[in-house]
């Protein structure tokens, strides 16, 4: 089956899974009410792992992603890093129903625009009649740097099936498997076109307003040559209708296809740099 075919099977399903994911949803609560779904993560995103969560119906967010240069690298000179030309994106995110949701963004490096669509599959629900919350995440995006490829090369693209569990009142785990293809590579570059990984995240609340985050993306089978497993641990603040996430990670992208595929850097060698993201919702 070539590539385009999957990629348009992959998008109807985002399209047509909405629909009978609302079908469930009124059949459970048909049969029980007071089964609610559980609030695993309290965002959309850890520090760059999509998580389970989906926006409500008609709500809309508006987010920055924004991180810096390498805190160790000649840290005083430097200032911890800040002083390096910063990597952000900005995106806006819409609730087209409970289980849907769909999102645009642009990241500063390589001037990258990302479309992307996640519809729930699963909610865990408080009963544990549903034991766990799944969900299906399309990404698409686009390289805008002028050059003289046709547009159909700068295009890369992410499927990833996030899965998920809150474990009592503090900790939410989640496992997400991960295909990215990118339609062009450099020629002799030894790069991939068609990498896979297991990202691994979590969240733990030790307070009502206060959470520790982390992520890490292992690369499975083949990876690009002198890339690095990224990994991100960090601070998530909730108050109320922003949720601000300050953290040090390796990787200086923010979409998913680009982590796996670019990231060069080592945390556990000291190799981290400062970013946070700042989250706004509205209810329209």
């Amino acid at each position: 089956m070539k590539f385009s075919t999957r990629i348009g099977i992959a998008i109807a399903l985002c399209m047509v899974l909405p629909t009978l994911s609302r079908a469930q949803k009124v059949e459970r609560v048909r049969v029980e009410k007071s089964d609610e779904p559980v609030e695993i993560f309290w965002g959309e995103h850890l520090a760059g792992m999509a998580t389970v969560e989906t926006l409500p119906a008609r709500n809309l967010n508006v987010t920055i992603m924004h991180n810096f240069g390498i805190v160790t690298d000649e840290p005083l000179q430097n200032f911890f890093g800040f002083d390096f030309g910063p990597n952000v994106r900005l995106g806006i995110d819409y609730g087209i129903s409970d289980n849907w949701s769909i999102g645009i963004g642009r990241t500063s490096f390589d001037k990258v625009i990302d479309l992307r669509s996640k519809v729930a599959l699963l909610k865990q629900t408080k009963s544990g009649s549903v034991p766990l919350s799944l969900t299906l995440k399309a990404d698409a995006a686009l390289t805008t740097l002028e050059n003289s490829r046709p547009v159909q090369d700068d295009l890369g693209y992410l499927l990833a099936l996030p899965m998920a569990r809150r474990f009592g009142e503090t900790l939410s785990l989640q496992l997400s498997p991960m295909y990215a293809h990118f339609n062009s590579i450099a020629e002799g570059s030894g790069q991939n076109k068609d990498l896979f990984a297991l990202g691994v995240g979590g969240e733990w609340h030790f307070s009502r307003r206060f959470a520790v985050m982390a992520e890490y993306y292992p690369v499975l089978g083949e990876r690009n040559p002198g890339t690095e497993n990224a990994f991100a641990l960090g601070l998530n603040i909730e108050t109320g209708g922003h949720i601000f996430q300050l953290y040090f990670a390796s990787s200086q992208w923010h979409t998913e296809q680009y982590i796996i595929a670019r990231n060069d850097e080592s945390f556990w060698a000291g190799d981290f740099r400062f970013g946070f993201n700042v989250n706004r919702i509205f209810s329209l």
